[in-house]
C-alpha cells in the first residue's frame, strides 16, 4: 500500500505528464490552423459549398462556365439529359430533352407511305434525325415495329445514351478527369 507522500508524487507525475501533453496538443493545433490558413481556397470539390444554383440554357455557356470543375454529374430522368457541375460555389445545371419519335406508315405496292410522324416538339427534329443532342452528345437509337390490324405499322424510335460514352464526352467537353464525373445527381 502506498503512503500519502507516494500518492502525492504519483499525482504530481500524472499532472506534469498531462500538462506536457496539453502543450504538445496546443502546438499541434496552432500549426494545423496555420497550415489551413495558408491553404488555397477551393482546392477540390469537397472544399466548395454551392451557394446558388444556376440553370444554364445554352451548352456553350455551360461548357465555358464549368470547364475544369471539381465535380460533375449526369443523368437521364423523364426523357431529359441533365448535367450538373460545381464550380466557384455555384451549382450549374444544363438540361435538354431527349427525343422520341413514332412513325405511322403503310405499305403500298413496292413503296412505303408515311401517314404521320410524331415528335414531342419541332425543336426535337434535328436531334431525332441526327442521333445527336443539341449539345453534341451522340445518342443511341433503338426501334421497334408494331403491326396494327388495319395494315398500318407503327415504328417507335427510342433514344438513349450510354453512360461511359457520356462520361468520356463530358470529361472532354469540361476538361475534367472522368473519375470526377458521376452518373447520378449532385444535391445542393
Amino acid at each position: 500500500m502506498m503512503n500519502f507522500d507516494e500518492k502525492m508524487d504519483a499525482i504530481d507525475l500524472i499532472i506534469n505528464v498531462l500538462r506536457e501533453h496539453e502543450k504538445s496538443l496546443d502546438e499541434l493545433v496552432s500549426r494545423l490552423e496555420e497550415l489551413l490558413s495558408k491553404a488555397p481556397a477551393g482546392r477540390g470539390a469537397e472544399a466548395e459549398r454551392p451557394t446558388i444554383r444556376a440553370l444554364v440554357r445554352e451548352w456553350k455557356e455551360f461548357r465555358e462556365r464549368c470547364s475544369g470543375a471539381g465535380i460533375a454529374s449526369f443523368e437521364v430522368e423523364d426523357k431529359k439529359f441533365r448535367v450538373s457541375a460545381l464550380k466557384g460555389g455555384v451549382l450549374h445545371i444544363y438540361e435538354e430533352m431527349i427525343p422520341d419519335m413514332e412513325i405511322r406508315f403503310r405499305e403500298r405496292e413496292d413503296r412505303i407511305v408515311i401517314d404521320e410522324v410524331e415528335l414531342r416538339g419541332r425543336e426535337m427534329i434535328p436531334a431525332a434525325l441526327r442521333g445527336r443532342l443539341n449539345c453534341g452528345l451522340e445518342i443511341s437509337v433503338k426501334g421497334e415495329e408494331i403491326k396494327m390490324p388495319d395494315g398500318v405499322s407503327l415504328y417507335r424510335m427510342v433514344y438513349d445514351l450510354e453512360a461511359e460514352k457520356a462520361r468520356n464526352w463530358l470529361a472532354n467537353q469540361l476538361k475534367m478527369d472522368p473519375k470526377n464525373i458521376i452518373h447520378g445527381r449532385i444535391q445542393a
